[in-house]
């Protein structure tokens, strides 16, 4: 008796765990990284250090699932840890509304409230994931990304620059349920990005190797992850979380995301905001020392 009543504590402590704790143990990661990416730093525990030797931080957000169940307010401490780290440049790869036909309409304008806290001076860039075409959700979704300050990239490029350093991003529509183009040109730009939502999107990408860096979500890291155990969805059976080197100098970084799909659980991957900061040349260093 006393064995059943044990197993039943421990079932009830790991549900609990799984829907009230982890979906809320917001992760907050720090990559540097350089032009050749077989080295990659994590330096979560010190980015504070590595000001003078990077020249940009960019902001990845990805798979928020708003819905009846996560609403806007769940993601305040998003929006404090943007404020505190002071990110020059934010994205957004995709999920912004887990179903459009299930949203309570009177979150909306709550909604664009909190997207608008997150500022970047280098402005704040957004594609589309599968979830955003549920339910007919497409043009509310552009809408209020739009509203929140995002700009909206389908198939499309986008440059920016500032005193140190240019960049150029391209932002891919979503493979599942939207066009893909698969195909970007490579331009001037020190530093070349493409966000795609579902990360198995770089195996049909034609010109892999001129981008320095690949940010992906939807998988969210699996959602529960137990060891050698976990479940994968179409576009992202190939590459499913964290960190993989494309090419000699092509990085593919695919965040957990801030919510859930499905199920309001997570088990072994907790939800995550990642900033990455790319390293000034070896030319630049040398000359701001």
């Amino acid at each position: 008796m006393y064995i059943i009543l044990g197993i039943l504590f421990l079932i009830f402590c790991l549900i609990f765990y799984m829907v009230f704790v982890e979906p809320r143990r917001l992760k907050e990661k720090h990559y540097f990284i350089k032009k050749n990416k077989k080295k990659v730093l994590d330096i979560s525990n010190a980015f504070d250090l590595y000001g003078q030797d990077s020249n940009i931080i960019i902001c990845h957000l990805s798979d928020f699932h708003f819905s009846r169940s996560f609403k806007p307010q769940r993601i305040n401490r998003v929006i404090r840890s943007i404020m505190d780290v002071a990110p020059d440049l934010i994205v957004f790869t995709g999920d912004l509304i887990d179903n459009y036909e299930k949203w309570p309409t009177k979150e909306t304008q709550r909604l664009i409230e909190k997207l608008n806290k997150m500022t970047a001076p280098m402005g704040k860039i957004a594609i589309l994931g599968n979830h955003d075409y549920r339910g007919e959700g497409y043009y509310f979704v552009k809408e209020v990304l739009s509203q929140g300050g995002f700009t909206v990239l389908e198939n499309e490029e986008i440059f920016g620059s500032n005193d140190d350093v240019s960049i150029n991003i391209a932002g891919m529509d979503d493979c599942l349920n939207g066009e893909p183009q698969f195909r970007f040109e490579r331009t001037l730009a020190e530093w070349h990005l493409l966000l795609v939502h579902e990360p198995d999107a770089v195996l049909d990408t034609e010109n892999i190797k001129d981008f320095d860096l690949i940010l992906a979500g939807h998988s969210h890291g699996g959602q529960i992850r137990l060891p050698f155990l976990f479940y994968k969805i179409k576009g992202s059976l190939t590459y499913t979380h964290g960190l993989y080197l494309l090419a000699k100098k092509t990085l593919l970084s695919i965040s957990n995301g801030i919510g859930t799909s499905m199920l309001p659980v997570r088990f072994g991957v907790p939800p995550e905001i990642i900033y990455y900061h790319l390293a000034k040349s070896p030319a630049e260093a040398k000359q701001k020392k």
